[in-house]
């Protein structure tokens, strides 16, 4: 397959994940610089019940929405692609009538249960009053995956990436607003009127979205009747429709849900196999710390490049393959291998070579490096999980990654028993054991995509230009952090002129060695138009 050149829709493809990357991007940037005035306002204490209270509403919409968005998304897109915009309304009106259920029966277990998880599952009864206050927003959440799913059906991103951005400013505004007013009116209410913020924002996302909508449908009534054709075929009565909506959401809501249990098991069995190895019971908690709240949510950053294009993956693929498109659909799934790869892997060989410094800089315990270089292998293998989970849920096979997490968390398990007690390793094998988890969900993925597309990849575009360009890179972190440290600049001025000259000579080798070519720079937004022009003497045309 040729690696380069467009083909019919990659524009709208690539550019629809770029967007939806961008506003993640845009949300985990305001998040984090909320939390620098709010922790002011709150104080640990404050802080502490915050996030306790978001790591239940997390969970709660978890499951509320993960399987919804790609459901509705997929299915709009088969019908859409049939002809059949009133069979694609019906399926929307399916899902949000599941989500309005799912919201509504979440929020009730959030809020009626809120004294029971706070007490014995939290251990703070004071997390009462924050539970139930930001219960509510599950609902609104949940109806706007389904609006999400419905547009992204359509294959257009702007809405879902709009919301996004919308939803982030309007609650982290409200959140300040709440807690600068109730800052003297005690510690519970003011954390509680923290998390309206979150209700707020998912309220005013919402009410976009249906005004969208709203639009759109006048747009399409004038449109023609649908078509009966395609592959999958829904039966006539909503009831049946609810049916094919579940058959989809239900693997998916819980794939997304071993993710957790995951982590989980982490937290059971590090300890323990730690102490196992010799090491002081109070140490342990340090080194678990240095792990999963330090190291390992820095691996997890660069993969929101593949969450996106997992989103955009799902429906144009549903897409291509009700045409009958099938070169569409293998240029698009291939496209989109390429792209992962192409992020990921400088990403994970820079976490290796500026783990210390990195850590120095964000944390201030370059120490943390150590088990950030070990658990580096997982950003490539997680970027690749996640694009291999859109592909094969855009394809129909929904179950399948399912499996691939199953079998990755017995990985887990295993390998983090076994290596987390050996003195040599420590922390780092708990490292090695999420690594091992990966790479076995990934290569699941892989193995079921190669097994049922039966393509020809580019292996020199997929892996040897993108792997040449980065070890251009690694050689260029490396000099120039060393001799900015030399040159008594500092660590943080040293670490992030690190990363951008190191970013910058990746893109460089990348398009010189014909990994990227002009047309393909052209897709990003913004900056593509103004990289292609700077970049025309490299790489293919």
């Amino acid at each position: 397959m040729a690696p380069h050149g467009p083909v019919p829709g990659s524009r709208s493809f690539v550019r629809g994940a770029a967007l939806l990357a961008g506003a993640s991007l845009f949300g985990r940037l305001l998040g984090g610089l909320a939390r620098i005035p709010l922790t002011r306002f709150l104080g640990g204490e404050g802080m502490g019940l915050f996030q306790m209270a978001y790591v239940i509403y997390v969970a709660a919409i978890t499951f509320a929405i993960s399987g919804l968005n790609v459901a509705t998304s997929r299915l709009v897109a088969e019908w859409l692609a049939r002809g059949s915009p009133r069979e694609a309304a019906r399926v929307f009106r399916s899902a949000l009538v599941l989500g309005l259920v799912t919201g509504v029966g979440f929020w009730l277990v959030v809020d009626r249960g809120a004294l029971y998880l706070a007490t014995a599952v939290l251990r703070d009864g004071r997390a009462a009053a924050v539970l139930r206050s930001v219960a509510p927003a599950i609902v609104p959440i949940s109806l706007i995956a389904v609006f999400k799913g419905y547009f992204q059906g359509f294959q257009d991103m702007v809405p879902s990436s709009s919301a996004q951005a919308l939803e982030q400013v309007v609650r982290v505004g409200a959140m300040m607003w709440f807690v600068f007013v109730l800052r003297d009116q005690g510690l519970e209410r003011a954390v509680s009127g923290a998390v309206q913020g979150t209700v707020i924002g998912a309220m005013t996302a919402l009410a976009f979205l249906v005004a969208l909508y709203a639009r759109r449908q006048a747009r399409l009534s004038g449109q023609a009747r649908a078509r009966p054709a395609g592959r999958l075929r829904l039966p006539p009565g909503p009831g049946e429709t609810a049916g094919a909506v579940l058959a989809v959401a239900v693997p998916v809501t819980v794939g997304a849900a071993v993710l957790p249990v995951m982590d989980a098991v982490q937290t059971f069995l590090v300890p323990g196999r730690l102490q196992a190895a010799g090491v002081d019971p109070g140490v342990v908690t340090h080194l678990y710390g240095q792990l999963h709240g330090m190291a390992y949510p820095l691996v997890g950053l660069p993969a929101i490049v593949a969450a996106a294009l997992a989103a955009a993956l799902v429906p144009a693929i549903a897409d291509a393959v009700e045409r009958g498109a099938r070169a569409e659909a293998e240029a698009r799934i291939s496209a989109s291998l390429r792209l992962t790869v192409i992020f990921s892997l400088p990403a994970t060989a820079g976490l290796v070579i500026l783990a210390r410094p990195i850590n120095q800089m964000l944390f201030g315990i370059p120490e943390a490096g150590v088990p950030l270089i070990y658990v580096s292998g997982a950003c490539l293998l997680i970027s690749v999980q996640q694009t291999t989970t859109g592909v094969l849920q855009g394809l129909g096979f929904v179950r399948v990654p399912l499996y691939g997490l199953l079998a990755g968390l017995g990985a887990n398990a295993v390998t983090t028993y076994f290596l987390a007690a050996m003195p040599a390793l420590g922390i780092n094998g708990a490292a090695l054991g999420i690594v091992a988890g990966f790479l076995v969900a990934s290569s699941v993925n892989l193995a079921a995509v190669f097994a049922t597309t039966r393509m020809r990849f580019d292996v020199p575009g997929l892996v040897f230009r993108p792997a040449v360009a980065t070890a251009a890179m690694s050689v260029a972190t490396a000099v120039i952090y060393r001799w900015l440290m030399g040159a008594c600049v500092g660590n943080v001025a040293a670490t992030v002129l690190a990363v951008v000259f190191g970013a910058s000579s990746y893109l460089i080798s990348l398009v010189a060695v014909g990994g990227l070519s002009s047309r393909e720079l052209r897709l990003i937004p913004v900056l593509g138009p103004k990289l292609a022009g700077l970049f025309r003497w490299g790489g293919p045309r």
